[in-house]
């Protein structure tokens, strides 16, 4: 009888050490699993929140950079020798701020033949009127230079708001403004803006508009109406340039990129 308890005994023990190392198995087993989803999960966030640090699209064959006093004053030679098209360049934001680097920047890119245009940061607290009024007294404009634009987006100076009232009197300003350009050019001038602004205060305000759509992570889609320009980086990187740049794609052939100079 003493021998029967005791092969049994043995039996729970071997039974205990096969169940143990079962577990250990299923265990390291999990935790190789969640290691490997937790690796590619981070290969996905990061190549979505990472932005290009270069021109890379088999789609888009129209290149351009946009520049304000936050970068140095470029080397246009360089520029051009990267088969850049066109420069956005930062002249004026409200009614009295002058972009530093802009008088440089623009006589150096147009001795460098790059189609150049001039953009005004628009401030939602400050009169449409004089805003139009002093980009056209600052920035520069000839025959073959790009439509102004205005850039529009939230900063500091231009807080985030549902406020119906505020978003009211906001796109009540940028018409008049809008309005003013229009009246000076005889065309509509371009629209830079963000999905969030878009949605604010652009859409369904500004038909007659090109949009030049800021997304860093996707294309802007067809809901964007009359999107023609794309900026999908802060962080370009170009050879002989120091710093980051702006980049940005004309959504259309070289042909239909004529629709943005100035007659």
């Amino acid at each position: 009888m003493a021998k029967t308890v005791r092969k049994r005994t043995i039996r729970k023990r071997v039974n205990r050490r096969k169940s143990k190392k079962s577990n250990l198995k299923k265990y390291i087993l999990s935790m190789s699993i969640a290691v490997c989803l937790g690796i590619a999960a981070f290969f996905v966030i990061k190549g979505f929140f990472e932005e290009p640090e270069s021109f890379d699209s088999s789609k888009y064959f129209v290149k351009g950079i946009d520049v304000s006093h936050h970068n140095p004053i470029l080397n246009w030679d360089n520029v051009m020798e990267q088969d850049i098209t066109f420069a956005y360049l930062k002249s004026t934001e409200g009614t009295t701020h002058e972009d530093r680097n802009y008088p440089f920047n623009y006589d150096l890119a147009r001795k460098s033949n790059i189609k150049v245009g001039s953009y005004h940061f628009y401030t939602f607290a400050l009169s449409g009127e004089e805003q139009a009024k002093h980009f056209l007294k600052t920035a520069k404009f000839n025959s073959g230079d790009l439509i102004p634009a205005i850039d529009v987006e939230h900063s500091p100076a231009n807080p985030y708001s549902k406020d119906k009232e505020f978003v009211g009197t906001v796109v009540k300003e940028l018409k008049i403004m809008e309005n003013k350009l229009y009246e000076h050019f005889g065309v509509h001038p371009i629209i830079y803006t963000n999905r969030d602004c878009y949605k604010l205060y652009i859409k369904g305000n500004f038909p007659k508009n090109i949009i030049w759509m800021c997304d860093l992570h996707n294309e802007p889609s067809d809901d964007v109406n009359n999107w023609k320009i794309w900026q999908f980086s802060h962080k370009g990187e170009l050879p002989g340039v120091d710093g980051h740049v702006d980049l940005n794609y004309y959504r259309y052939t070289f042909n239909e990129f004529k629709e943005l100079l100035l007659p």
